[in-house]
Parts: C-alpha cells; sequence; structure tokens
C-alpha cells in the first residue's frame, strides 16, 4: 500500500508540471502576435476594406482600391489635393490609383483626408487617406451592385411611316434650300408691283403631288406696311372678257399646307422672303391658279402673279 501511495504522488507530480508548461507555451505565443493584427489577404494578394474604408499612404507608393467588377468608376474628388492624387485606371476603371504626393512636415500631425468615389452605379463611396505609414498596396472594395434590367426593343416603325417620315424630311430639306435661294440672291429687276409692294416670283418646285412656290415681296412705299398672309386662289375668268368692267366670274381659294413669310411688319425698302405650299388644284383652260400678297391697308389692291 505505502508503494502505491508513493506511485499516485508521483504521476499528479508530473501531470501538474506538464500541465504548466503547455500553459506557459500558449502565454509566450499569444504576447508574439501583434495588438493589431492586418486583415486576411485575398488568393489575388488585395486586402478587403471593411466600413469604414481607411487607407495608409506613404511617398513614392502606389495604391490601389479594386471594386465590384460589375460597377465602374466615374469620377474621384479629394478633399486635399496638395499631399494626394487619385484617378480611375483608363483601361479598366472598376480600379482607383492613390498616391501620396507630398510628405506631412516634420513634427506636424499626420495629413488626413477624404476621397469621394462616384461609381456608375449611384454609389459615393468615401474613403479616409492617412499620409504617414504604408501597410498595403492593394485593397478591394465589395458591395452588391444591381443589374439593370434590359428595355424592351421599340415595336418596328412600319415601311408606310418611315417611307412618309424619308418624304417630310425631303420636302423641308427642299422648301428650306428654296428659301435659302431667296434669301441669298435678291433679284435686281422689278416684279408685279401693287398697294405699295412689289412681289417678285423666283421658282416654282414640284414635290409629288405637291407646288412649293418661292418668292419676295419688297416694301416700296414711304411708309410701314403690314402684310396679309399670302394666298392661293383658283381665278375663272369672266364669261365676256372684253367687258374689263365685269369681275371674274369666280375666286376659290385654294387651302395652303405651308405658309412661310421672314416678316410680316415691313419698313420702306425691306422685304420679307417667303414660301407657299399646297395641293394644285386641277383646273380648265379658262382658270388660273394666281398666287397673292395684300398690304393690309390697301386690301384692294393686292399685287398678284399667274402661277398656272
Amino acid at each position: 500500500m505505502r508503494n502505491l501511495a508513493r506511485i499516485a504522488g508521483l504521476a499528479a507530480v508530473i501531470f501538474i508540471g506538464c500541465f504548466s508548461c503547455f500553459a506557459q507555451s500558449h502565454a509566450i505565443a499569444a504576447a508574439a502576435q501583434p495588438v493589431n493584427a492586418k486583415p486576411v489577404v485575398s488568393d489575388s494578394g488585395v486586402v478587403p476594406l471593411s466600413y469604414p474604408y481607411s487607407i495608409s499612404t506613404e511617398p513614392h507608393f502606389a495604391i490601389f482600391v479594386e471594386f465590384p467588377k460589375a460597377d465602374s468608376i466615374r469620377r474621384i474628388a479629394l478633399g486635399d489635393s496638395n499631399y494626394f492624387l487619385a484617378e480611375a485606371d483608363k483601361a479598366d476603371p472598376h480600379y482607383a490609383i492613390i498616391k501620396q504626393i507630398e510628405a506631412p512636415p516634420k513634427g506636424k500631425t499626420p495629413i488626413e483626408t477624404n476621397m469621394l468615389v462616384y461609381m456608375a452605379s449611384g454609389r459615393v463611396v468615401n474613403i479616409t487617406l492617412k499620409a504617414g505609414k504604408l501597410e498595403d498596396t492593394a485593397y478591394s472594395i465589395d458591395y452588391p451592385v444591381p443589374t439593370v434590367q434590359p428595355k424592351d426593343d421599340p415595336p418596328p416603325v412600319p415601311p408606310e411611316e418611315l417611307a412618309k417620315r424619308r418624304s417630310h424630311e425631303e420636302r423641308s430639306e427642299l422648301a428650306e434650300k428654296m428659301i435659302a435661294d431667296v434669301q441669298k440672291t435678291p433679284k435686281p429687276q422689278a416684279g408685279v408691283v401693287s398697294g405699295g409692294l412689289d412681289l417678285r416670283f423666283y421658282t416654282l418646285k414640284r414635290f409629288g403631288a405637291l407646288a412649293l412656290v418661292s418668292f419676295d415681296v419688297e416694301n416700296i412705299s414711304s411708309e410701314i406696311i403690314d402684310l396679309e398672309d399670302p394666298r392661293i386662289n383658283l381665278v375663272t375668268a369672266a364669261e365676256n372678257p372684253k367687258d374689263r368692267k365685269k369681275a371674274p366670274a369666280k375666286v376659290e381659294p385654294v387651302a395652303l399646307i405651308q405658309s412661310i413669310v421672314s416678316a410680316k411688319q415691313l419698313a420702306p425698302g425691306a422685304r420679307a422672303v417667303c414660301l407657299v405650299e399646297f395641293n394644285p388644284p386641277v383646273h380648265d383652260s379658262d382658270q388660273q391658279v394666281v398666287l397673292s400678297i395684300t398690304n393690309r391697308a390697301m386690301a384692294d389692291k393686292p399685287a398678284t402673279y399667274r402661277l398656272e
């Protein structure tokens, strides 16, 4: 019995000694660990940043920050550009390149500023930059990027509508050219003079079933003239043309599709550039298609020009 007690005591001493050595080795290992351990580096060598985002910099080093590939940088704003430079990578705008371009003065408080990164997704990422001791040169910031739903393609335009649009564009171009020709090359010779106006016809162009007529009208009086809108009339001659006192048998107005007059009030010597567009009426040999424009103060004396 005395021998068994001695053996049990020896075993207890050995167990306590081993436990003490194990505990001491763990305490030494824990003391050897740094107080602020760096974040775990990913397989790509990039350190993931957690919010609030903060990066330490140092002169002569370039640092890059990787954003989600589904997003891209629109622009970067720096709080202090005297110490820091930041820009998006031109080849791949989901990377930002940061450099500290100047060291803080010795003995001064380390420089800190913020960097706002405006992303295409609408997110604005705020990163604090600290000019001091460099920690790492490669970081990443991750966040969910909403996917944009593709818009449905607009329905195809029917061929008839496309042809109509092209026709309208061509007609507008023709009208603009005719007006420009009148504007640039005024005729020196007189045209049809009546009611203080000089009406000069330039050209008549056909566009399909339509007729476009360009002309100008000049105020040859000494007074300011207010113009009435141009008119196209279908005039039927009198039954007895020898009777000059007898009025034409019939005057029918022709509807205008377009009427352009550059000025409705003319000072003495001023002229207005004009264009009218209409569907020419079918007419007999005793009928005339007549263009007219009137001085409002002398409505009974319109300046007229026979077109057909």
